[in-house]
């Protein structure tokens, strides 16, 4: 069974501008999907890996979930009891209700901004997904979400984050220039308008962390163990796992 829940709006810590472009050219990044120009299937195997070790039944919450179809996929063949998914777009939602369905267990599914969700959430959950999104934090905001992801899991779960990522030493001029020199030349799927919607989507809004500053933001949020499960072959992108 899946329950949609409906909040009234706050106000988000995230850009506005960020989630209404989001919201018109949802096709251009389901085409990035598509393509694996940001290597969700990679990424997405190896949360499988991760969530198939899982002993024993497990509660998921996915922020900033999108279509979740993605997600789906990781959690097919494992012992999830339970799939929480908040996100700010209802056609994503509406989306996600559907691929859900394959999951055979309990679903929530919550129209809501994931900072404002994360603020007042009283329920516990065993992991913690957030991909592509945390990055459109400033660096305080990102610490206050994963506090509140530890506190969530109680210190016994886990939190699995992929997003860009600077190079150590690396700012974030560098890094925008990085990402257009290496990616215009590789995603040739994308018209010339849609390069410069997603160009101008990464240069407004994105706020990598470098490679030692994920982890250590995880440190500060109160985490003992940080471990890099995957670098994307253009280095542009990491996925972390905090746990303890």
């Amino acid at each position: 069974m899946v329950n949609v829940r409906q909040h009234e709006p706050t106000e988000p810590v995230l850009d506005a501008a960020a989630e209404e472009q989001f919201a018109r050219d949802w096709r251009t990044y389901a085409k990035l999907v598509d393509h694996d120009y940001v290597f969700h299937r990679e990424v997405y195997a190896v949360l499988h890996r991760v969530l198939a070790e899982l002993a024993g039944p497990f509660r998921f919450l996915d922020l900033a979930c999108g279509d979740a179809r993605g997600v789906v996929g990781a959690l097919r063949g494992t012992a999830v009891a339970h799939y929480h998914g908040v996100d700010l777009s209802l056609p994503a939602l509406e989306m996600a209700r559907a691929a859900v369905e394959a999951l055979g267990c309990p679903v929530e599914l919550d129209h809501r901004d994931f900072v404002a969700a994360m603020a007042d959430r009283p329920e516990p959950a065993d992991v913690v997904w957030i991909g592509l999104s945390l990055h459109h934090l400033q660096p305080p905001d990102k610490l206050t979400i994963l506090r509140e992801a530890r506190g969530v899991l109680g210190g016994q779960g886990q939190l699995l984050l992929y997003e860009p990522t600077c190079r150590d030493g690396e700012d974030r001029a560098g890094y925008l220039e990085r990402f257009a020199g290496t990616h215009r030349p590789l995603w040739t799927a994308l018209s010339a308008a849609e390069w410069t919607t997603i160009l101008d989507h990464v240069t407004r809004c994105d706020i990598p962390e470098t490679a030692s500053g994920w982890p250590a933001l995880g440190r500060a949020a109160g985490f003992a163990s940080v471990e890099e499960l995957f670098v994307a072959p253009t280095d542009l992108y990491r996925l972390f796992r905090y746990s303890g």
